[in-house]
């Protein structure tokens, strides 16, 4: 379906325009698909036009013409199917706006063209004209998107062309990986590890923190498509770097036992005999909708890292997020362990991939997902889990440890944080056993009357909905990984932080040593296995670096299952 040439003068908007701006209302109207109120935009008589290429030139003139091709568009998109229209402007004066559009309709690939639009004395629009564009000529315009730019994402067909290796002078190794909202830079040799700001698709800064606005370099990529080359600007001095990737890529689809379609990558490392079947890995997610890149790209990290060192690694977008159908929000762990167990099967299935050696990875909440996985299927070769609760305590324990934490980090009183944790158990204590609701609702109603506690606290009996999809009631807050550990006879290398809010290390550790699991503690680390200087200094506004030995235990643990068999 090609766009309309009018829907494209919501890229004369700013984005500090107020809510009552014609041109806001226009984006509206199109998200709500209400004909009428986008033709009011218009003058009277304006004029417009789109010329793209392979389609006759068209031209609508005055509102009624605009309102009937505005309605025209909208009935031919599935009532189901979201529309997002975004933009990015390239020019802007009080009479004039140029740039590129995107038009994503479902789940669809977008639609892209460039505009020209002009504004009559009143602020209305008085001509448009759309031709047409491509992915890179929107995305390599500088600047952030017109609309909602917060909760942009980046295009993994135009972004993922810039991730990957690259090999400096003295031997150390950048690399480049994606999450939802930017890109990421690792230094091998330094465990530096930087969010990078967008100024424009291949034109990114980088600042002193993991997520800064400080501007200490500039990175770019030249050319069109893959990039072969990365440039580093700071302080007046330039270096190019090439590319040197130790893995290529490749995308998939398959079927969860349900039949849910799931979408991913397979990093193939390089260099591999042909005849000769390796080892492999699937990551698992953490919590929440995430892509085959992860939050802050952990996925794509420690694929990255075990691909580099001869593993085969499936990443795929949890179900719900990315190109993966199916809803996310209510799948159990048995559910995303199943989503794990096909992803293990669809690499079963290759040549390339000793059937016999395939083990499941991740971070967090993956350490109980990879549990029902193993419970499930005794195919399951090997685990890996960074900073997983999910290796040795239930949901509820992991739970009441980080809000402890948090609150504790947030300066709240110690006797405020109790009563707190007292709500939360009594709420736990309902969900198994209704008739304890009374317990639950007088520890509420004492911790609202507490300042500030409100937030902290689980809903009373009457506001809890035991089939609205929250994530207690949707994940096993009981269920204990660890009589599964205990049985589990393959390699588990739990790896733990000192400084990790989310779960309790020591405590873990001392559970999973008598579970049989190998154990690293990453001595000054939080939760991601970064760099902190406490529990309470670890978000990634906080933090500059990895920790130096994460990945050398992610390496010793790929190259553990490296022998290939000779293949069949």
């Amino acid at each position: 379906m090609r766009p309309a040439a009018f829907l494209v003068a919501l890229l004369a908007a700013s984005p500090a325009l107020a809510e009552a701006d014609p041109l806001v209302r226009l984006s509206e109207a199109y998200r709500t698909r209400d004909a009428a109120a986008a033709a009011a935009i218009y003058t009277f008589d304006a004029s417009v036009a789109y010329r793209y290429d392979g389609a006759a030139p068209e031209q609508h003139i005055g509102t009624a013409a605009i309102a009937q091709s505005f309605g025209q568009l909208f009935s031919q998109i599935e009532p189901a199917d979201p529309i997002d229209l975004n933009f990015r402007l390239t020019e802007r004066t009080a009479r004039l706006a140029v740039g590129y559009y995107r038009l994503q309709i479902g789940n669809g690939d977008a639609a892209y063209g460039k505009f020209a639009v002009t504004f009559s004395a009143d602020g209305r629009l008085a001509s448009d004209t759309s031709t047409s564009a491509t992915l890179s000529d929107f995305e390599r315009a500088p600047g952030p998107v017109l609309v909602r730019p917060d909760d942009e994402n980046l295009d993994r067909r135009y972004y993922a062309q810039m991730t990957g290796r690259y090999r400096l002078a003295d031997g150390c190794t950048l690399i480049v990986t994606r999450s939802v909202a930017r890109l990421f830079l690792r230094n091998s040799c330094t465990g530096e590890w930087r969010g990078l700001n967008r100024v424009a698709g291949r034109e990114w800064t980088a600042g002193d923190k993991v997520r800064s606005d400080t501007v200490r370099q500039t990175i770019s990529f030249p050319g069109e498509g893959r990039s072969q080359t990365m440039v580093i600007a700071e302080a007046g001095r330039q270096v190019t770097v090439p590319r040197a990737d130790a893995y290529r890529t490749e995308d998939i689809a398959f079927q969860s036992a349900d039949g849910t379609q799931l979408r991913g990558t397979i990093y193939l490392p390089t260099g591999a005999d042909s005849q000769t079947r390796r080892a492999a890995t699937v990551m698992v997610h953490g919590s929440g909708p995430q892509d085959r890149d992860g939050y802050a790209s952990i996925i794509a990290v420690m694929a990255d890292e075990l691909a580099a060192n001869g593993r085969i690694v499936l990443t795929f977008d949890k179900r719900g997020s990315g190109g993966s159908a199916g809803d996310g929000n209510r799948a159990g762990f048995d559910t995303l362990a199943e989503d794990a167990l096909a992803g293990m099967r669809a690499l079963a299935a290759r040549g390339d991939v000793d059937p016999e050696k395939i083990g499941i990875a991740g971070s967090s909440q993956a350490g109980w997902v990879a549990a029902h996985a193993v419970h499930q299927n005794s195919a399951v070769a090997d685990v890996l889990l960074l900073g997983a609760a999910g290796s040795a305590m239930t949901v509820i324990e992991q739970n009441l440890y980080n809000t402890q934490v948090r609150m504790g980090c947030a300066g709240i009183a110690p006797e405020d944080i109790d009563l707190a944790l007292d709500q939360q158990r009594a709420f736990f204590a309902f969900l198994a056993d209704p008739p304890k609701a009374s317990a639950l609702d007088d520890l509420t109603r004492q911790a609202r009357l507490r300042p500030g506690l409100s937030e902290w606290l689980f809903p009373d009996s009457a506001s809890t909905d035991r089939s609205g999809g929250e994530w207690f009631t949707v994940l096993d807050p009981f269920f204990d990984p660890r009589p599964i550990w205990r049985e589990f006879a393959g390699p588990k290398l739990f790896l733990f932080s000192q400084y990790d809010d989310s779960t309790p290390s020591k405590v873990a550790i001392g559970r999973s040593r008598q579970d049989g699991a190998q154990l690293r503690f990453l001595s000054g680390a939080q939760h991601l296995g970064l760099t902190a200087s406490g529990v309470c200094a670890g978000e990634l506004a906080d933090v500059a670096a990895f920790s130096p030995d994460l990945f050398p235990e992610i390496a010793r643990f790929a190259a553990a299952a490296r022998e290939a068999e000779p293949a069949r």
